[in-house]
Formats: structure tokens, C-alpha cells, sequence
């Protein structure tokens, strides 16, 4: 499959620039923070006004633009984490890469990101767009129910979450159209969006914001812990074994033979010889 071959490709790309400089590619991975972080605000001020109105389509409508940031990172060079569970579990099991260039990736990566969040909520707060907002904003709303969930939920909807940022990432690359490739990228993550699925690097940047403006005390540094370590275990899961193990397993150049009443049939990538 082609996609499974540009991931792989793509894996020894960003072990290069790794390699080649720490500092460029943790601002790399910064921007994959900071171009969430854009989309996030945009989301939360459309779905802000649908909440005002106590309409039930609030959270619906307040994803819809959600894929947006994905486009920026894919688009824009950034380098995002959960992406990288996908690429870098396909080089390795390919033996292209290490479990060192592995972990070396998705801790520079994570970092990164993590950095690129704080900064964006940084500039969030000193442009007073979030200042003076009720204790009742959705940026809140959302923030503490993410906090409140139990650990187990928070681990399934991490796994739900990057399962389908990575085919967001993954199917693209069968395209051959750029439109083709962006609508497909925000339809998806609008699905994981709008199902309520969980994303360890969005929800940096949606603590990041609404810890760094007033804030009610349900949402809180705990709250935050007690969020992000099963949702990025579950994003890693997602990311690494039913995306990247998976399609690896699915176009490994295995042959088996199974038995016909018309003879014996060959399965190789995919594909059925007639013998």
C-alpha cells in the first residue's frame, strides 16, 4: 500500500531532521502546539454563541472547523505526536528504524508540542480575548468535564481519538488532489471532534488556555494530570498498534495458501492470485 510506504518514508525524514537539530525540530513540534492551538480558539468562540442559545447543536458546531489544524500542521511542517506513533511504529517493525529513534521521536515530539501549547496560551491570555468570560464558557464546560472522567474512559476515548487522527493522516495520502486531501483531513477529525474522543496534545492547549485566564476550580492542575497520562497511553495505542502494527500486518508480503473447491488461491498484499 502506498500510504504505508510514505509513512515509513516519512519516519526517516523527521529522524533526519532530529538528528540534525534538536532546537529546529522541538520548534517544529512547537508549531504543531500553537496551529492547534489557532483552530481551538476559532471552535470555541463559534460554539461559544450556540451556547448562549442553549442550543443542543453547541458541541456539533463548535468542531466542525476542528480539522482545520490538522491541515495547518500537515501543510505547514509542523511535527505533531500522535502522528509520529503511526509513522515511527511503521518504520520500526519495518527494521527502517529503532525502538531508540523511536522514543528519541515521540519524546522530542511530545515536548514540543507541550511547549508549543503553553506558549499559545501565553499569547491567549495577554490578547484578553478570554479574560472576562463567564465561569459557565464552554472553553470551562469542556475543560472540566475532560477532568472528570473516569480513567478507563479517558484511556478507550485516547485509542478512539488517535485511531482516527491517524487515518485522517493516513487516507490522504491515497489522493492525488490537494482539496480532496484537506476536505478528507477535516471530515475526520470533525468525527473524532464531534464524537467526544480525547487528544492529548488539543487537550494541552485547552487546559494550557484555560488555566492561564480566570478560571473556576473545577478546572485544575489535578484535573489535568488526571487527564493527560490515560489519554496519551490510549493516543500511543491507537496511533502505534491499530494504525501502524496494523496496516503493517495487513501489507506484510506474507503468503498464505488456503484450499478451494477451485483450487488453491494465493493472498499477497491484498491481493487474490488464482493459481
Amino acid at each position: 500500500m502506498e500510504a504505508v510506504q510514505k509513512c515509513k518514508e516519512l519516519a526517516l525524514k523527521k529522524r533526519a531532521i532530529l538528528e540534525q537539530s534538536l532546537i529546529q525540530y522541538i520548534i517544529r513540534a512547537a508549531l504543531a502546539g500553537v496551529y492547534i492551538g489557532f483552530a481551538l480558539v476559532l471552535c470555541l468562540r463559534i460554539g461559544e454563541f450556540f451556547r448562549e442559545a442553549n442550543s443542543p447543536a453547541t458541541y456539533l458546531v463548535s468542531g466542525i472547523f476542528f480539522g482545520i489544524a490538522l491541515v495547518f500542521i500537515m501543510y505547514g511542517g509542523a511535527e505533531l505526536f500522535t502522528g509520529n506513533t503511526m509513522y515511527f511504529t511503521i518504520s520500526t517493525l519495518q527494521k527502517e528504524t529503532t525502538i531508540k529513534d523511536t522514543l528519541s521521536n515521540w519524546l522530542a515530539c511530545y515536548s514540543g508540542n507541550l511547549l508549543g501549547a503553553v506558549f499559545f496560551a501565553f499569547l491567549i491570555a495577554q490578547s484578553g480575548i478570554f479574560e472576562h468570560i463567564p465561569k459557565e464558557h464552554l472553553l470551562f464546560a469542556i475543560a472540566a468535564k475532560k477532568m472528570h472522567a473516569t480513567t478507563m474512559q479517558l484511556f478507550i476515548k485516547g485509542i478512539l481519538c488517535n485511531w482516527l487522527v491517524c487515518l485522517a493522516i493516513f487516507i490522504p495520502m491515497q489522493m492525488k488532489e490537494d482539496i480532496a486531501k484537506v476536505i478528507s483531513m477535516i471530515l475526520i477529525v470533525f468525527v473524532f471532534f464531534a464524537s467526544g474522543y480525547e487528544h492529548s496534545i488539543a487537550n494541552f492547549v485547552l487546559f494550557s488556555i484555560a488555566l492561564a485566564v480566570p478560571h473556576p476550580a473545577t478546572v485544575n492542575l489535578a484535573g489535568v494530570i488526571h487527564n493527560i497520562i490515560p489519554v496519551t497511553l490510549g493516543n500511543i495505542v491507537g496511533g502505534a498498534l491499530f494504525m501502524g502494527a496494523l496496516y503493517t500486518y495487513l501489507t506484510s508480503p506474507k503468503t498464505e495458501f488456503v484450499s478451494s473447491n477451485r483450487g488453491f488461491f494465493s493472498f499477497q498484499k491484498g491481493k487474490i492470485l488464482n493459481k
